[in-house]
Formats: C-alpha cells, sequence, structure tokens
C-alpha cells in the first residue's frame, strides 16, 4: 500500500511541475464541450427560397413561411443556386410547382420540401376558401333571385284571377287564344353553368409538384453529402497524430537529440520530415480514397486525380501542423492535448454541422481553419462535379496554411536546437 501511495504522489507530483499538462488537460474538454453546445443548440436550418414570375398568391404565402423567400429573374435564380446562395427555385407552369434544389445536401432539400408541402396546402385551402365565399355569394344571389319570382308568380296570378273575376260579372269575353297578355318583368337568374365541378378543377392554382436536381439524385442520402468530410477529416486526424506522435518517440528514445547537434539545419529537419511521412500520406490517402468510392460507396462525380490532389494537400497541412505540434509538447500526452485543442474545433466547424444556424463569429472562426477549405473543395468534386480550375482558390490557401505551418515548425526546433 505504502509503494502504491508513493507511485501516486511522484504522479502528482510530475503533474505539480508541468503546468502547461494541466491547462490542457482541464481546458481543452471544456473547450471541446463549449463547441459541441453552439453547434447542437441551434435552431432548426431556414432554406433561402427564390421564386421566378411566380403569382401573388403563392408568393405571398411563400413569404409567410419559415424561410428566406425573394422573387428573381431566372438568369439570376439559376446563377445563385449554382453558387450555393439560395437553396430552390421555384416556378408555376399550368398549375405544376416546379422546384430545382441544389441536391448536394439531403437535409436542405428536406427542409425546402417541408417549406413547400405547407405553402402548397396552404395556398389551396385558400383558394377553396375564396371558391367557398364565391359559390356561397352566388347561391344567396340565385336565392333571392328565385324568391323574387315566385313572388312575381303569385301577383300575376292573383292578377288575373281578379281580372277573371271582373270579367265575368261585366259580362265581357276573354279575347282570342293567339294575344298572349304581357307578363310583368322577371328578375335576372344567375348563369348556373358557372357552378360546374368540372370548372372547378380547372381552376386551381397548383395541382402537382414536381421536383428537379441540379446537382445529386433523389437516391442520394444524408451520409453521401457527409462522405467528403469524413474522408478529407480523418486523413487530417490520422496524419496529426502520427506525425506528432512519431517525432516525441524519437525524441524519447534520444534520435532527435542526437539529429540536432549535427550540422543540419532546422528548415532541412522539417523538409526531410515532411519527404517522408507526405510519401506515406499520399499512400494514405490514395488507399482511403479508393476505398471510399469503390467498397463504402461515397459518389464522385468529378475527377479522381483531382481528389487525390486535395487530399495530399489537406495530409500535407495536418503534417507540417503535426511537426509544429511535436515542436512545442514535451510528451505523448501532451501531443494527444494539443490535438484537442487544434485538431478537434477545426473538425467540428470544419461542415460536418450546419454553421449557418450557429452564431457569425463562429462562422468568421471557420474561415481560418484549413480543413474547412479541404472539405469544401471535396464537396466541390465529389458532390459537384467541379474541375481543377474551380477549387483554385481552396488548394491555393491550403498551400498557404502548408508554408505557414512550415516556417513556424522550423522556428520551433531553431529554438530547441539553440536552447
Amino acid at each position: 500500500m505504502r509503494s502504491a501511495l508513493a507511485l501516486a504522489a511522484r504522479i502528482l507530483q510530475q503533474f505539480k511541475h508541468d503546468p502547461r499538462t494541466i491547462a490542457l488537460f482541464i481546458l481543452a474538454p471544456i473547450l471541446v464541450l463549449w463547441l459541441f453546445s453552439i453547434l447542437l443548440g441551434g435552431g432548426s436550418y431556414e432554406p433561402h427560397l427564390a421564386g421566378v414570375d411566380l403569382p401573388v398568391e403563392v408568393s405571398d404565402v411563400l413569404e409567410r413561411q419559415d424561410a428566406t423567400y425573394e422573387s428573381l429573374d431566372a438568369e439570376t435564380a439559376a446563377e445563385r443556386l449554382a453558387n450555393q446562395e439560395i437553396d430552390a427555385i421555384i416556378t408555376l407552369d399550368n398549375g405544376m410547382l416546379q422546384v430545382e434544389v441544389e441536391g448536394t445536401d439531403t437535409s436542405r432539400t428536406a427542409a425546402v420540401m417541408a417549406v413547400i408541402n405547407v405553402a402548397v396546402k396552404e395556398v389551396a385551402t385558400n383558394q377553396q376558401e375564396e371558391l367557398s365565399d364565391e359559390l356561397q355569394a352566388n347561391m344567396e344571389q340565385l336565392g333571392s333571385a328565385f324568391q323574387q319570382m315566385v313572388d312575381a308568380l303569385k301577383l300575376m296570378s292573383a292578377r288575373i284571377a281578379q281580372t277573371q273575376q271582373m270579367l265575368d260579372t261585366l259580362g265581357i269575353e276573354l279575347p282570342p287564344m293567339g294575344e298572349t297578355p304581357a307578363l310583368p318583368e322577371l328578375p335576372d337568374i344567375p348563369d348556373s353553368g358557372s357552378f360546374d365541378i368540372a370548372d372547378f378543377e380547372q381552376e386551381m392554382l397548383i395541382s402537382e409538384v414536381e421536383i428537379f436536381y441540379l446537382h445529386g439524385s433523389d437516391d442520394w442520402n444524408v451520409f453521401d453529402y457527409f462522405g467528403p468530410v469524413f474522408i478529407g477529416m480523418f486523413i487530417f486526424i490520422f496524419v496529426f497524430i502520427t506525425s506528432g506522435m512519431s517525432l516525441i518517440t524519437e525524441r524519447t528514445g534520444g534520435t532527435m537529440e542526437r539529429l540536432l547537434v549535427t550540422p543540419i539545419k532546422p528548415w532541412q529537419l522539417v523538409l526531410g520530415f515532411c519527404l517522408g511521412f507526405g510519401l506515406v500520406s499520399i499512400i494514405q490517402a490514395s488507399i482511403v480514397l479508393w476505398a471510399s468510392v469503390a467498397l463504402v460507396g461515397f459518389p464522385n462525380e468529378g475527377s479522381l486525380v483531382t481528389v487525390v490532389c486535395i487530399t495530399v494537400s489537406l495530409a500535407l497541412v495536418s503534417l507540417t501542423q503535426g511537426l509544429l505540434v511535436s515542436g512545442l509538447a514535451r510528451t505523448p500526452f501532451q501531443v494527444i492535448q494539443f490535438m484537442l485543442i487544434l485538431v478537434y474545433p477545426q473538425v467540428l466547424l470544419s461542415g460536418i454541422f450546419d454553421l449557418s444556424q450557429a452564431p457569425e463569429w463562429m462562422q468568421f472562426l471557420s474561415k481560418f481553419m484549413p480543413i474547412t477549405y479541404g472539405t469544401d473543395a471535396m464537396r466541390k468534386v465529389m458532390l459537384r462535379g467541379a474541375s481543377f480550375t474551380g477549387i483554385g482558390i481552396e488548394l491555393a490557401i491550403l498551400w498557404v496554411f502548408i508554408v505557414v505551418f512550415f516556417a513556424l515548425a522550423c522556428i520551433s526546433f531553431r529554438r530547441r536546437k539553440t536552447s
């Protein structure tokens, strides 16, 4: 028992003399849980809809739904849908409500169709109420006219009886049958043909809803949309752990210290690790990508070579970041804690959660996460069939991160060499 207590005291002493580990040990889980609370505590997604030449009755109903609605011309709407600035384009042609969705995110497509279904029911209800009110008014008018006709016939019958009695009293014969006395003027009766059920069906504003997909199809599921994110996320995490842990292992084994006392320069040391781990990362990324498409069944609408370029670039970002962290960490435990601080927030803000309902500062923060640009590029190619030029900006930003992390890693190894 005394030996166990002595060992426990030794471990506590180690933590006492390592404030960095204590800080990471406490702050890392708090940070991750806080991010989860914000991401999962947001409201439901409100789709952004655009109407093209819709009747006022339909556009007014769409404006009252839990969605953002605006009226656009056909060319502007198509351009904004292609740029993912809106979720759907709505048009109406001979009673057919046509809905064209972006299609890659099935959750957003479901949100769009939920709004459309509610709007169609409301339009039909409003139209039925208007037709019912019109029918009621016409029926009341018809009833009033019929009552006037009955009253006129009663009056005419009474006058005929009085006239016949007077003629009989005076001994005057009736006029010949060819001469018909003038009848009193009767009120106009509404045309009953306007209430034909066939005319009522033809007047329905929306008779059917049809959906079109700019990308993807109705066969895609939620997992297909997140497939590119999972590929980039797992490659990023595994390369980070591999590079960070390998350097820590060499440091604890004394290999790193022997390298640092040689004439090798820090940038040469970091470059050597990048070349070695980079080759391994290329092989890993290629195999993971092939398995994801061929075995798991993730869709790929673009070039496989372009996707490999993205995954390799993302792996190099993770590699250089892992080298930077390994230069700052002292133990393998600190590498894991740095991963909680640096990698997990990137994963949470990379696109696995919808940030459209998140606070603006969090959306702004995601722009500084390299994995965000990697997963965006993966989605553009695999889900939307973008070409290499279509992801040029994302690739350029990834390589900026690679250069920055490479430079910072060189600085951290230079300080360690001179210390």
